[in-house]
């Protein structure tokens, strides 16, 4: 899989990622955040595509402090780098 970073953050949300944490996205996309969105509801995100297909990941007015992260992409795909158990769409 070909994880590749952009820098413009994407359309609306489609799925959620749970117990989840900024280090383990880190890890599994190989990058740190990339992409500044509204610094009043978003501390971290992430934007990239995998095989041409545009992905967005997000944290959401604090959200990530209870381990919730916002998505935008193929839930499948998403599946496929966090396992079924942290995607909900």
């Amino acid at each position: 899989m070909n994880i590749v970073p952009l820098d413009n953050a994407g359309p609306r949300r489609t799925g959620i990622l749970y117990n989840m944490t900024r280090e383990k996205i880190i890890e599994k996309l190989g990058f740190e955040p990339n992409v500044e969105d509204d610094p009043y509801k978003v501390k971290d995100s992430w934007c990239f595509t995998i095989n041409g297909e545009q992905f967005g990941i997000w944290d959401y007015k604090g959200s990530q402090q209870i381990g919730r992260y916002s998505f935008y992409g193929d839930k499948d795909t998403m599946a496929k780098i966090f396992g079924w158990l942290h995607v909900v769409a």
